[in-house]
């Protein structure tokens, strides 16, 4: 994000007589949303900011539809179908996308061959999955499998969620019921408690980062995690890894993974002009479709449609990796996004903390869905 800044501060690239800087601020992950909701209150909103898409229904009312101020008829083509659904919201386009963001496995190959897996042949199923975990318990000293490198709630609940899709299961109902406690919600939390019980494939532990430590570190054979995981990976020297796509859970009926995406949005804010947030709607279009980097470099999928076509998309030391088992999850379909709730905060790790207590063994199965299903109602309706 900082070298998009610069690039446009320094290139100048829009049609207009007036000189247009962008003054970045950088906030921690897990300060931003309560920063910027303090800001909007406070009447002191940025002109623009970053806001995963699964936000864009609770915070409707603090942010301008971005279709208000851009001809988004003219640019929609601009963007590939699955990223301009992630952004409308009830019919209106509340941003303009970025990225796409989901979810796959990552897995040490030197582990696999240790194991006697074939490392250039990684699970394509329930059964081959299965096999591995098995063979990595039963033929090395490591872990098969960390259901999130944080052990945390929102990361279990990515993977759990998945699963749950891939056997048919929902997440809600029409009124924004949890529907945790369906067969499928109840398989995948008895397979998360065999996982670190029967199965012996990880440690029954609530530590934090205990599953990036262990992958890191060449103790654990398999992490799920979103596509900004290369970029951690990258930087340790000596692990040999791979990836596969994750429709790997078990009674699977359909592909389907979990997807998030950055967007833009336009903060309300008292004073602005409309002719300023017209300049910042450009700024948006062009942040989101001149800039290849923020896939190559990121790992992310990029919006635009022509970004994909790019020598500096094609030739991203991810490609091969990772980004072309993205981009052919994308084009078959598999791709789901968790329902924009009307309230509260979706990706909030107490909303999901019930899962790393069944992963650590702190709590049975439906208890813990009992548990959930009050957490996030009780979150909805606040």
């Amino acid at each position: 994000m900082e070298s998009i800044v610069n690039k446009f501060n320094e290139e100048q690239p829009l049609d207009t007589d007036a000189e247009v800087t962008i003054n970045r601020q950088r906030t921690p992950w897990n300060e931003y949303y309560n920063k910027l909701f303090t800001a909007l209150s406070g009447g002191e909103a940025p002109d623009m900011a970053i806001m995963h898409a699964a936000y864009l229904r609770a915070w409707d009312g603090g942010i301008d539809p971005i279709g208000t101020y851009a001809d988004t008829a003219s640019i929609k083509g601009d963007y590939t179908a699955s990223h301009w659904d992630l952004v409308t919201v009830d019919g209106n386009v509340n941003a303009l996308p970025m990225d796409m963001h989901p979810l796959g496995v990552y897995y040490n190959k030197d582990l696999f061959e240790q194991a006697g897996l074939d490392p250039e042949s990684p699970p394509t199923n329930w059964e081959e999955f299965q096999q591995a975990g098995n063979a990595v318990v039963e033929n090395t000293d490591a872990h098969a499998f960390t259901q999130s490198p944080y052990n945390d709630g929102f990361g279990s609940y990515r993977v759990w969620s998945s699963w749950v899709k891939q056997q048919g299961g929902s997440l809600y109902d029409d009124e924004w019921n949890p529907t945790f406690d369906s067969e499928a919600g109840q398989n995948v939390a008895q397979l998360f408690s065999d996982m670190t019980g029967d199965m012996g494939w990880s440690k029954p532990t609530s530590e934090a980062n205990w599953g990036n430590n262990a992958f890191q570190n060449g103790t654990c054979a398999m992490a799920m995690n979103g596509t900004w995981y290369v970029a951690a990976l990258a930087n340790v020297d000596g692990l040999n890894w791979g990836f596969f796509e994750p429709t790997v859970g078990p009674n699977k009926q359909q592909d389907k993974v979990w997807a998030d995406g950055h967007s833009i949005v336009l903060p309300k804010k008292q004073g602005r002009s409309d002719a300023k947030s017209e300049i910042a709607a450009e700024v948006a279009h062009w942040m989101t479709t001149q800039n290849p980097s923020w896939g190559a470099e990121a790992g992310h999928l990029p919006a635009a449609n022509s970004i994909y076509e790019s020598d500096a998309f094609q030739n991203s030391p991810y490609y091969d990796k990772t980004l072309n088992k993205y981009v052919e999850m994308a084009e078959d379909g598999d791709y789901f996004y968790h329902p924009k709730v009307p309230n509260g905060d979706p990706n909030a790790q107490n909303w999901y903390t019930w899962l790393v207590d069944i992963w650590a063994q702190n709590s049975e199965p439906q208890a813990a869905i009992d548990s959930g299903i009050q957490t996030v109602s009780n979150g909805i309706s606040e």
